[in-house]
């Protein structure tokens, strides 16, 4: 009685193990999805400006909107871009020394519709 007890407990746990790995090779638990990013970023200083540079590569699989926030000594500055699927958007920025009030500069960037920064960086201008 106990051998047939354990063949059908073996054959019950290949049976499962069988499962698991149909499940694993057809519905794998990450789906490998990327989302987006910023790259490339660069800064350069000129006689009178800083000139801020970076990329936002899109890669949420549909067109997105991000809204870039710039901050500097209490003032605030908005944009809005749209970023076609596969795309990368190359924004420059040029920031004057004179209408600096501190030596730093932060921008932060959030998806269209998220309130949750996606990215979030201080440029120390010195």
């Amino acid at each position: 009685m106990s051998e047939l007890r354990l063949r059908i407990i073996f054959i019950v746990s290949l049976v499962l193990l069988g499962v698991l790995v149909v499940l694993a090779v057809f519905r794998p638990l990450v789906t490998g999805r990327e989302y987006s990013v910023v790259g490339r970023e660069s800064t350069l200083q000129t006689g009178d400006q800083w000139i801020i540079q970076f990329d936002i590569i899109n890669r949420e699989g549909k067109d997105m909107g991000y809204n870039l926030v710039w901050l500097s000594g209490g003032e605030t500055y908005t944009e809005r871009v749209v970023v076609g699927n596969g795309r990368i958007y190359s924004h420059i920025r040029h920031v004057y020394l004179a209408t600096v009030k501190e030596d730093k500069v932060n921008l932060i960037i959030y998806k269209e519709g998220e309130t949750t920064p996606f990215e979030q960086v201080t440029y120390y201008l010195r």
